[in-house]
């Protein structure tokens, strides 16, 4: 588009659409580093991604709300390891892993999760 064209362009009235809640399955597992803008590395996510009907490409998730001391909360899927090299019990990745009675993070793939919209608008799946 040529540059002029767009300096012209007006406010338009249709609102973008957005992805809706439901149950959909995972199509593909991944562990994914994430960094800073700055480049510096801060740690490895688990993505779990899924096919909506609604989006053309798969759609990737990586964070979770859960229930803790009855509250919901929310919280990336962090992949660390404790002592012995396996999933810290108390994080928010074993909180799904238990919800969706997995053992392993490659067991996700297939399944059927239940997703909701976050406070800020983003899919984010349901473990509560």
């Amino acid at each position: 588009m040529e540059e002029q064209n767009k300096l012209d362009k007006t406010i338009g009235t249709k609102e973008s659409s957005k992805l809706q809640a439901g149950s959909f399955t995972v199509k593909a597992v991944s562990v994914e580093p994430v960094s800073k803008k700055t480049g510096e590395p801060v740690g490895d996510k688990v993505v779990l991604s899924i096919e909506h009907p609604d989006a053309q490409e798969l759609v990737a998730l990586s964070s979770v709300a859960y229930l803790k001391n009855r509250t919901v909360k929310q919280s990336a899927l962090w992949y660390n390891e404790d002592a012995d090299g396996k999933i810290p019990k108390s994080s928010a990745l074993a909180e799904a892993m238990n919800f969706y009675k997995v053992s392993s993070i490659r067991q996700f793939e297939g399944k059927v999760l239940g997703v909701e919209v976050d406070n800020q608008g983003y899919l984010c799946i349901k473990a509560y």
